[in-house]
């Protein structure tokens, strides 16, 4: 599954863009939807981040309205506004009513994943990790959401490499890639 690409369908959102490694820039600047896809990969790398223990994956998977789960995933959720606004030249307000937009369709998205796939308290929790690289080769390097999650990783140009030899990289690290 590609959870960043089963999001934005559900959102109804433009298609993501692949970030190339090697420019920072989409694969396709035309279809490229900054806002959208900003505001969506953003969202999914705080969830990722925030659920990298048992104890804050069961608090973040309790929320049930978007306010709060923002609230939770991001200690600093106007500074991640601004960070939006200053990449996609919008308005800090309009960033966040993209995050909440995106954080209310998250809550009815999980909704229809099958409960036998949510069993577990660790499911929210390997979900995501299972996910980072998918994640990651959305993510614009111009947000610096690194820095604001304080994770240099994030932004690593490691991240985003495609081919054969990054892709068994990847599944090396996703099955190394612990979380408490």
């Amino acid at each position: 599954m590609n959870l960043p690409e089963k999001l934005q369908e559900h959102l109804a959102y433009p298609k993501l863009q692949v970030i190339d490694a090697n420019t920072g820039l989409p694969e396709d600047t035309t279809a490229f939807n900054a806002f959208s896809q900003s505001a969506l990969i953003s969202f999914l790398t705080g969830l990722y981040k925030s659920t990298r223990t048992k104890e804050t994956a069961l608090v973040i998977s309790d929320y049930s309205d978007a306010a709060s789960l923002l609230s939770g995933i991001f200690k600093n959720e106007s500074e991640l506004a601004d960070a939006i606004s200053a990449y996609t030249n919008e308005s800090a307000a309009a960033s966040k009513e993209k995050l909440m937009e995106v954080a209310t369709g998250w809550l009815a998205f999980q909704k229809q994943i099958p409960a036998d796939e949510k069993a577990g308290t660790d499911h929210l929790q390997n979900l995501m990790t299972s996910q980072r690289h998918e994640i990651l080769r959305y993510l614009p390097g111009g947000l610096k959401l690194g820095d604001l999650l304080n994770d240099d990783t994030l932004e690593d140009k490691s991240n985003k490499m495609e081919g054969p030899i990054s892709s068994l990289m990847h599944k090396i690290e996703n099955s190394f890639s612990t979380s408490d």
